[in-house]
């Protein structure tokens, strides 16, 4: 059975976030985990599966220069801010020739505000954890 569908690539990607498009973005990851658990009822078969809370949740890996950015964006409120006080929607765009997929995350907030070098590195990349309240799969 031959796919005819549009396979994205690491190029197709545009990540947006505070009214800036990342340049220095070297990953990023977002999942909505949910917790389920085993039904039982007579007998010792499960009888189906609840589902509970959703745990969404994300890496950003950008560059340094991407992170001052936003930290100069969130002190523009707070003269003393860092990235982990502030909130802001994530959108992640797909675009291969006329396909566009475009999700949208939701209320993130970052978890750590991570800086680190080591001898020989030639830039930053810093991993940045997030959370968020949602996550709206290919929306117009």
């Amino acid at each position: 059975m031959a796919i005819n569908k549009v396979e994205y690539a690491w190029e197709d990607l545009t990540v947006v976030a505070m009214g800036r498009i990342f340049e220095r973005i070297m990953g990023i990851e977002y999942d909505v985990e949910v917790d389920k658990k085993y039904v039982y009822g007579r007998g010792g078969k499960v009888k189906g599966i609840q589902p509970g809370n959703e745990k969404p949740k994300g890496t950003l890996t950008i560059g340094q220069s991407e992170l001052e950015a936003m930290i100069q964006e969130a002190q523009k409120l707070n003269p003393f801010a860092k990235v982990t006080d502030i909130s802001f929607d994530i959108q992640v765009h797909y675009l291969s020739g006329t396909d566009l997929v475009k999700d949208k995350i939701l209320g993130a907030q970052f978890t750590s505000q991570p800086k680190s070098m080591k001898q020989g590195d030639t830039d930053m990349e810093c991993k940045m954890e997030f959370m968020f309240t949602d996550v709206l799969y290919n929306v117009a």
